[in-house]
């Protein structure tokens, strides 16, 4: 069952960017975590989509975190503390420390933009920047990237389940799962290729380079309120990462 929605997908969106932003500039571990485990966690879990939510981010993290662990793990330049010395790389302390941090960061941009993106209302995100009269151009590439993952996800279940009935048979040894994903990735890329050529003509023969003013089929359901509420974000986020660039600056010797 989706889940009730409360505020504006522009709001729910510029939350989740906001929220990335302050990760950035706090830069600490302990931060992140707590982003992690009270945001990130909780919303996938309400989001009604908690499977489907967590796979995509296992899939898109999972190798960020592994070549993040194989990079600075074993080739980190600053190491001090020698844990295995294997000649040509060495695993130290500080970079398997540096590792883990990084991926808990990935980990928490990898959370909450994609549950932010796999619940947002599309065409009610789309219809909210069109009445605020955003650039049609701008909009288009918002929905584009927004919409990719459910889409790609959408798609590679309908592959899977074709190759299923033409007799794939995924095992259970690491080279017939690889070989299983090959029969999907494949037709999945030339399919999203095709898919995004027959977009682009049939944007162009609608009209989309027009300069006409543009009008949505869906009503505003953004409110005034929502506005203030997106504002006093920005300038909140802006004061506290000024405050916090200045007080880094300040006990930099």
């Amino acid at each position: 069952m989706p889940r009730r929605r409360i505020y504006n997908p522009l709001t729910e969106l510029l939350a989740a960017v906001l929220l990335v932003v302050l990760v950035l500039v706090v830069d600490r571990w302990q931060f992140s975590l707590a982003v992690l485990v009270l945001v990130v966690l909780p919303a996938v879990l309400l989001s009604a989509r908690a499977r489907q939510i967590g796979l995509a981010i296992t899939l898109v993290a999972g190798p960020l975190l592994i070549s993040s662990l194989l990079l600075h793990g074993l080739f980190y330049p600053e190491g001090r503390t020698v844990l295995a010395d294997l000649g040509v790389a060495r695993v130290t302390a500080e970079g398997l420390a540096f590792a883990a941090l990084m991926g808990l960061r990935m980990s928490v941009f990898t959370g909450v933009l994609l549950t932010a993106a796999m619940t947002l209302d599309l065409p009610d995100l789309l219809a909210s920047m069109t009445h605020r009269g955003w650039n049609r151009k701008l909009v288009f590439i918002v929905g584009s990237a927004v919409g990719l993952v459910p889409h790609v996800a959408l798609r590679g279940q309908q592959i899977t389940r074709a190759q299923q009935a033409r007799g794939l048979v995924v095992g259970r040894s690491p080279l017939s799962r690889f070989r299983a994903l090959l029969t999907v990735l494949t037709p999945l890329v030339i399919g999203l290729l095709v898919d995004a050529s027959e977009r682009n003509r049939m944007l162009e023969a609608r009209g989309f380079s027009s300069s006409a003013a543009r009008t949505s089929y869906l009503p505003d359901t953004d409110s005034h309120r929502q506005r203030l509420v997106r504002r006093g974000m920005v300038v909140a986020v802006a004061v506290v990462s000024a405050v916090v660039v200045a007080v880094r600056f300040a006990v930099t010797p």
